[in-house]
């Protein structure tokens, strides 16, 4: 059986962590609406730039 060194535990908090890490990053539902036009009130286009209606 391997010795329980700190090296050794180290690594394991660490690659426990990175997974702990990824693994919220992964579900986390900041990126859903990327891409979709949000609701910007007056806005017409999708990068939110105002929309400039001329009458004529």
């Amino acid at each position: 059986m391997a010795r329980l060194t700190p090296k050794l535990v180290y690594v394991l908090v660490f690659l426990v962590g990175g997974l702990v890490v990824v693994g919220d990053h992964l579900t986390s539902r900041s990126l859903s609406g990327l891409g979709a036009p949000g609701q910007l009130g007056s806005a017409c286009a999708p990068c939110g730039a105002p929309c400039i209606e001329t009458d004529g």
